[in-house]
């Protein structure tokens, strides 16, 4: 697929070539067509346009997935509007530092988030209209549906106007807001064309429509003409019944989400017509897929690898390279795979040299579809964007084969279900604890999780409670963030130049 026209003109066409077919299903039956969708769309960014919503006006979005939320997101793409979505995880804290970077002048949330809504924008430099997306108040998406007309406007957009700021978390600790353009978008569609799915088609999605990979995949789904099974939240014992009724052809899922699906009892089987399985985020351990394909035989599994917020889908691990693991290259489960065609990829040392097979290095794209920066940091977006190549801070290296493989982070990040958390987030959050000198954050292993938090923290006079700062770290971060252990010692183990010895730590990880 090679786009080369407004991405606000996919839903229409959609809607012309498969106008009776489901855009949209959920788990109670709900369901909207692709030609519903499209007039509810129309008559939204009608009613957005009458209010002066215009190109680059700044709109907020807090809430868990719906019908409603992808048409506003489908709206936003129509309008011009510069949507930014906000993680329904995070603290309060978290949401104010999101939203005073962003200053949108729009902002729809959810009954549930409406109270984090209102307590942000009290925090704006400048006027914010609140809005519900499930009739919570009066000021609601279902007004701007009734007295929308079915009226298309044509709005020009280029190639590089922003299209959304997703908000990332960073190793400085302190949120980015990556701006991704229009153009991003459609090579999105372009790169992605050997995991689109077929017309007709059903495929869910458990990354959250705030994430790139939630909308990104939804929106590919629109262009295909593939319904889109939206559940509010993952639930592992809905999904496994979706896909045991023949319901489901394809999944995105991460794979303690697999794992979950797996432990669920299926019942009767027989009417599975499961085709694709898309995974990211974590490798998959052998005796996971093993399970994975005695429940599904004829399940074919991607592994999706790429600093997707800022540069979008870089390799995959087909699903050939799944059966030559099972048929014993286990080695393949441990790399991202390939690059796909569009993509560029190097393994560079610190100077910029390229890295010999083998040799651990700086991961480095260039490829069309990346951000065009970090909002308001030009300094960071300098850091990660070197004549046309993407330095995402990720480093591994690649075997004589071309396949990637990671490594050389694990210090900085922990991965958790799917979700990326940068330990100097909450190492920051630690020392704002008045007893705390300093603090250090590591991963545990966990075979629920993959991984989870672990804190240390060096005291100074006194030494604080592990529920003094659980109560910090739970009032300024996202509950998946929270440690689930708290070591209180004298002093940090450091090397002779005052670093700390994550290593050593690492040793007492699972200790009391």
């Amino acid at each position: 697929m090679n786009v080369s026209w407004p991405i606000g003109r996919i839903l229409p066409q959609s809607a012309r070539r498969f106008p009776d077919v489901d855009c949209f299903l959920s788990p109670d039956g709900s369901r909207r067509s692709f030609a519903e969708v499209d007039r509810r769309v129309t008559r939204i960014v009608d009613a957005l346009t009458a209010r002066g919503v215009t190109r680059g006006t700044r709109v907020a979005l807090l809430d868990t997935d719906s019908f409603e939320y992808a048409e506003l997101l489908l709206a936003c793409f129509q309008l011009g509007a510069t949507y930014v979505p906000v993680n329904f995880r995070l603290a309060q804290f978290e949401v104010d530092n999101i939203l005073g970077q962003a200053q949108p002048t729009w902002f729809f949330a959810g009954e549930r988030y409406l109270d984090s809504a209102r307590a942000a924008i009290s925090t704006l430099s400048g006027p914010c209209e609140l809005w519900s997306l499930d009739g919570s108040l009066d000021q609601d998406l279902a007004v701007l549906v009734e007295e929308g007309r079915e009226v298309r406007h044509d709005v020009q957009l280029a190639d590089d106007d922003v299209l959304g700021i997703m908000f990332t978390s960073g190793t400085t600790g302190l949120p980015k807001g990556v701006m991704q353009t229009h153009g991003m978008l459609k090579k999105m569609l372009t790169l992605g064309w050997e995991v689109m799915p077929r017309p007709g088609q059903v495929r869910y999605t458990a990354s959250p429509l705030f994430h790139i990979a939630g909308w990104a995949i939804v929106f590919e789904q629109v262009a295909a003409g593939c319904t889109s099974y939206l559940q509010r939240q993952f639930d592992a014992e809905v999904t496994c019944r979706a896909i045991n009724e023949g319901l489901l052809n394809g999944c995105f899922l991460v794979p303690t989400m697999i794992q979950a699906v797996l432990d669920v009892d299926p019942g009767p089987t027989g009417r599975e017509r499961l085709d694709t399985m898309l995974y990211g985020s974590a490798p998959m351990p052998p005796s996971l897929l093993r399970r994975a394909l005695e429940r599904y035989p004829e399940c074919g599994f991607w592994n999706l690898f790429g600093a997707g917020t800022e540069s979008g889908l870089t390799t995959l691990l087909r699903p050939e390279d799944h059966r030559r693991a099972l048929a014993g290259e286990e080695h393949l489960l441990s790399s991202v795979g390939q690059p796909i065609i569009g993509v560029d990829l190097r393994i560079l040392d610190d100077e910029g040299r390229e890295c010999l097979p083998g040799q651990v290095g700086n991961i480095a794209t260039h490829t069309d579809c990346v951000m065009s920066g970090y909002l308001d940091l030009p300094d960071r977006t300098a850091e990660a964007l070197h004549d046309g190549w993407f330095w995402g801070g990720d480093r591994g290296y690649v075997d004589a084969d071309g396949y990637l493989f990671l490594g050389g982070r694990s210090r900085d990040m922990i991965v958790r279900g799917g979700e990326n958390i940068y330990v100097s987030e909450i190492e920051l959050v630690l020392t704002d604890v008045p007893e705390v000198a300093d603090a250090a954050v590591v991963g545990r292993p966990d075979d629920r999780w993959g991984e989870v938090v672990v804190a240390f923290v060096e005291y100074r006079d006194a030494a604080p409670t592990a529920e003094s700062l659980d109560s910090m770290c739970r009032s300024r971060l996202a509950g998946y963030k929270v440690p689930v252990e708290y070591h209180v010692l004298p002093e940090l183990p450091r090397n002779p130049t005052g670093k700390v010895r994550k290593n050593d730590l690492l040793g007492l990880v699972g200790t009391s």
